[in-house]
């Protein structure tokens, strides 16, 4: 048992400590880093009993040649104190210690104070040897790793020890060893930043759909054959028009015009999209298409388009809403069919060409009816800047989205017929995905942009149920969407049950239709946050890119300190606490001086016009 004394050396949690007093079962020690702590007499070992200074000793100025050591000692286990007095001279308080420190190397030697020491077994120490040898070349390696990156000069072969900043990039993890050695925070931003910095990513990686977690690849399922004998009615000989951006590859509804009756025909997948089928179900998981500027991700195979877009191939599989619109601008229906048309695809400009004469011209004073019933239902009419991003390559494109009375036209067109659809089925209790929204939380409208960018904030999200009921923002009470079923599950799920209405068949009831509503609405949902998300980022690549522009804002927004800058060519809002001498409603100059996509952050210089 031995005995502890002022100025004893003892080990306390593998690191020597000095004895500055003792009582009869408690020790005062003093530990390497200065700390003092009152201890059991079992909770250290004993090591030297040294000088009676309660100090502990300076390190011993040269340790000796551990293979030299070993092999004086051959294969003979000496006691701790031996060991001590073989390896440096003498068995001293400060000996004591580093001959400790070689011990427990745990490499030459082996053993413990208590037990003795002995060295270790040639094959053993040859392992171990050369498992340290590659250690310190790994290390090595490392540290040099690393003074690249801190460099920016990274090697081709660099590219797979940064695979653990991707992983943050991207979302898959919250921890990087690479990260934490260079003392950053592991977050995808930063981890973008610094794989931008280093050249591992360029601007034009979009890592945000891998973030989300969708899939932005197209169902991979084969498209079934149409119902034998279904009978359609021939509309072929009727004028109908389809009318897209010039760009847009999906048509999927056109209008027509006879007997006073609005026409709007609409693509018909469901006939090949059985409910309950592996296509009907891997629809639902995605929600709707995704439209990011780098591509379109569809909600069914993209033979689906190539076989029901309307005006793709010269006739064209259709569900029919025949809408009659009253005096008083109400919309209903007259008639539902699956029908079988011929469709003229026109772009938004083309269509003016045709504005004054058949069908549009039939058309529009029926819609301007329906328009105008909207507005003294208290619709919201929010005209603010919109443009189409488009990424092709390493060219980022703005494309304004105009609002002119041939698109007013095609929008009217397509809610007068959901109105109408939507109408029928609650009178006939036909349970339908229903949208809703709740008026906005101000009664304030306006049509200076400011005010037109209040009320959107003011606006309460819409949702989706079957039992129906107002839609504030449309001025519509029920509404229901029918006429994209080619991009929007609901769409498509209204076509399942209006088909079951058209062909004499009982309908889905209301817990099958809410069930079908809720497996669609998260992948929906997610793949419209990641559409904004991906506007944002490609948008600041461009800014990114483009050091030097400088363009005229609205001052849309003021609260406190706050305020936001509405961009009309971008669509950008830019929040900002400063604002210059800018009132609500002017228009000033922006000069960029900063863009980082990672963050997604731009700075403005604010500029008087």
């Amino acid at each position: 048992m031995p005995i502890f004394s002022t100025g004893s050396v003892v080990i306390y949690k593998t690191r020597p400590a000095v004895v500055t007093a003792v009582t009869a079962d408690k020790l005062e020690i003093r530990t390497v880093t200065g700390d003092t702590k009152s201890v059991r007499h079992k909770d250290v070992e004993f090591l030297h009993r040294g000088d009676g200074s309660p100090a502990l000793p300076a390190a011993v100025s040269a340790m000796p040649d551990r293979a030299e050591l070993a092999e004086l000692m051959e294969d003979e286990s000496f006691p701790f104190q031996e060991f001590t007095a073989l390896a440096f001279g003498a068995d001293s308080k400060a000996n004591a210690c580093a001959a400790y420190e070689l011990l427990s190397e745990n490499l030459y030697f082996t053993g413990s104070v208590s037990g003795g020491v002995r060295t270790r077994n040639q094959a053993e120490l040859s392992a171990m040897l050369a498992k340290l040898t590659e250690k310190e070349e790994a290390q090595k390696q490392r540290s040099e790793f690393l003074d690249r990156v801190r460099r920016n000069g990274l090697l081709p072969d660099d590219a797979p020890f940064m695979r653990d900043v991707e992983m943050v990039a991207l979302g898959d993890t919250a921890n990087s060893k690479t990260m934490r050695e260079l003392d950053i925070e592991a977050t995808p931003e930063k981890a973008q930043q610094l794989l931008l910095r280093v050249g591992c990513w360029n601007d034009f990686f979009n890592p945000w759909p891998h973030r989300f977690g969708v899939d932005t690849g197209d169902p991979v399922l084969a498209l079934p054959d149409p119902p034998a004998g279904e009978k359609r009615e021939d509309l072929t000989a009727m004028t109908a028009f389809a009318i897209d951006d010039a760009d847009s590859h999906d048509p999927d509804d056109a209008v027509s015009f006879a007997d006073g009756l609005l026409y709007v025909h609409v693509a018909d997948p469901a006939a090949v999209v059985f409910s309950g089928s592996e296509l009907d179900r891997a629809a639902a998981e995605r929600g709707s298409n995704l439209y990011i500027p780098e591509k379109t991700s569809h909600m069914l195979p993209p033979e689906a388009t190539e076989k029901f877009g309307l005006g793709l191939n010269p006739e064209s599989p259709a569900i029919t809403f025949a809408v009659r619109i009253g005096d008083d601008g109400e919309a209903s229906l007259e008639r539902m069919m699956l029908s079988t048309v011929h469709v003229t695809r026109l772009t938004y400009d083309s269509a003016e060409a045709h504005w004054d004469i058949p069908p549009l011209a039939d058309i529009r004073p029926l819609l301007e009816r329906f328009k105008a019933r909207r507005a003294a239902n208290g619709a919201l009419f929010i005209q603010l800047p919109e443009v189409k991003i488009k990424v092709c390559g390493e060219e980022i494109g703005f494309t304004p989205v105009p609002i002119t009375p041939v698109r007013e036209l095609v929008a009217n067109a397509m809610l007068a017929a959901g109105s109408a659809a939507a109408k029928y089925a609650a009178a006939n209790d036909i349970p339908l995905p229903f949208v809703i929204q709740p008026p906005p939380e101000t009664d304030e409208r306006g049509n200076t942009m400011p005010e037109m960018f209040r009320l959107r904030r003011n606006c309460m999200a819409s949702s989706m149920n079957t039992s129906g009921g107002l839609h504030a923002g449309l001025g519509l009470s029920p509404y229901v969407r029918v006429t994209s079923p080619l991009r929007r599950y609901c769409d498509l799920l209204a076509h399942q049950q209006l088909r079951r209405v058209i062909n004499g068949e009982p309908p889905f009831d209301f817990e099958y239709m809410d069930g079908r509503i809720a497996a669609s609405l998260e992948g929906a949902e997610a793949r419209r946050k990641l559409e904004r998300q991906c506007n944002e980022f490609w948008t600041l690549v461009y800014l990114k890119r483009h050091p030097d522009w400088q363009g005229e804002a609205v001052l849309v927004f003021e609260e406190g300190d706050r305020r936001i800058f509405l961009i009309p060519e971008l669509a950008y809002e830019y929040k900002t606490r400063y604002a210059g001498k800018a009132k609500l409603g002017q228009t000033v100059t922006l000069k960029l001086t900063a863009a980082d996509p990672a963050a997604l952050t731009a700075r403005f210089n604010v500029m008087q016009s």
